[in-house]
């Protein structure tokens, strides 16, 4: 049987390491966007891909929340095509937009010329922001030739799947909505 001193010597050297990995896991969760465009390597197709995407997706959202009084938080920056082009359809169907930026010093904070009209007076999310709307956040992502977005409303989820062909996008099913 080991002595008391040498079993709180094994215990603190055991526990402490394992302490700090879960510590070091779960800043790693909380400094990674969890919302916004997951596609690496888009073609150049995207730019288009992501119009009719979004174009879609302004659909669906006008059939489930009125325009012209429905004011829309996003939650998240939108500088990629599909955010650029979803912002610019919610906005042409009479739909108020509060833009997010990135946190300063974010890797996802660096902003080339040709996302100029993306950043054009932008809110950065903050505490101290008073926020009056419904909260919009986006996931897009692929896998070969489907592409998965999904539209976070407050606690809705609306999902669906696109299948790329032939140079052109169309919906791979039906959406999906889940409160």
């Amino acid at each position: 049987m080991m002595p008391s001193n040498q079993v709180k010597a094994i215990q603190s050297v055991v526990v402490r390491p394992a302490f700090v990995g879960v510590m070091l896991l779960l800043a790693g969760c909380v400094t990674t966007p969890p919302y916004g465009s997951f596609i690496e390597n888009p073609s150049p197709a995207f730019a288009q891909y992501s119009t009719a995407m979004a174009e879609d997706v302004a659909g669906q959202i006008a059939r489930l929340y009125p325009p012209a009084s429905t004011r829309f938080d996003m939650q998240h920056a939108a500088a990629d095509p599909f955010g650029a082009a979803l912002l610019e359809n919610l906005r042409m169907q009479g739909y108020a937009v509060n833009e997010a930026t990135a946190p300063a010093g974010s890797i996802f904070a660096a902003n080339s010329g040709q996302d100029k009209a993306i950043t054009d007076n932008p809110v950065e999310v903050t505490d101290s922001v008073i926020r009056s709307g419904l909260t919009l956040r986006y996931i897009i992502d692929r896998s070969n030739d489907l592409y998965h977005v999904s539209i976070l409303i407050d606690d809705q989820r609306l999902t669906r799947a696109f299948v790329a062909q032939s140079e052109q996008i169309a919906p791979a099913g039906l959406w999906v909505r889940r409160q």
